[in-house]
Parts: structure tokens; C-alpha cells; sequence
């Protein structure tokens, strides 16, 4: 199969993917929900976030993310750029715009994200088993 050949036999797949990059993700980070955070990935995921040490599992992933939203809200909105599936794998590369409220009162800042991560079918849910992302400017 070439690479057209896998964005038409996995439609549903793709969407599933979009889904969760662009609207799951998002929406667990704005209402800080640490368990639905945790659930998007799989148990062994590797957590890659800027500038914080790796994570790796669920618990350290919900560990690394309570620290990230501590002191601040996020309200992040994502774009997939390039989703492609392999079967049970698959992968998204994609942009994040995030508008960041420090609870301190301090000034709101913008920040932009370059995203890769790597899927995996779980019992039929797609789930994230690999998570990188840098800051780039705005």
C-alpha cells in the first residue's frame, strides 16, 4: 500500500485521530480533568513535553500535567496538519495555539506548539503512546 492508499482505506481512523488531536485533547487540558487527560493515553506512553523532564505511564503523564496546569489555566486550540494510519499505528503532526491565564493575576500570554504524536488502536480506541512538542514563535 502506498501513503494515498492508506488515507482512503482508514477514513474513520483518521477521524478518530483528528478527533482526539483537535477537540478531546483540548478540551481536557481547559477543564484541567487530570483522569480524562490520563486516559487518552496509552500505558506505557512516553510524555515528551518542553523544557520538564519525560514522563512515562499514565500515572507520571497525570502526574506531569497536573504540574503544567497548576498555577495557570490553558485554553489551547489545535489543527492536524498531517494525520496518517498503518493498521493499529498511526501517527498526527499538527500546530497549537494556546491562550495561558496565570492564576497569580500576571499577564496572559500566547504560546504556539509544533506537535507529534505517535497513535495506537487499544481495544478500539485510538490513544496516544508517544507525545512530543516544542514551543515555536508566534
Amino acid at each position: 500500500m502506498d501513503k494515498s492508499d492508506y488515507a482512503s482505506a482508514y477514513p474513520t481512523d483518521r477521524e478518530e485521530i483528528r478527533k482526539v488531536f483537535e477537540e478531546v485533547y483540548g478540551d481536557n487540558v481547559r477543564t484541567k480533568n487530570l483522569q480524562g487527560y490520563g486516559e487518552m493515553f496509552t500505558e506505557d506512553a512516553l510524555w515528551m513535553a518542553p523544557n520538564v523532564p519525560d514522563c512515562r505511564g499514565k500515572a507520571d503523564i497525570i502526574a506531569g500535567f497536573s504540574d503544567q496546569v497548576a498555577n495557570q489555566d490553558i485554553d489551547p486550540i489545535f489543527t492536524a496538519d498531517e494525520i496518517e494510519v498503518m493498521g493499529d499505528f498511526g501517527y498526527v503532526i499538527g500546530t497549537s495555539i494556546a491562550t495561558i491565564y496565570p492564576n497569580d493575576g500576571s499577564a496572559t500570554k500566547q504560546a504556539k506548539f509544533r506537535a507529534l504524536w505517535l497513535m495506537k488502536k487499544v481495544q478500539g480506541v485510538w490513544k496516544i503512546d508517544r507525545q512530543i512538542w516544542n514551543n515555536k514563535p508566534i
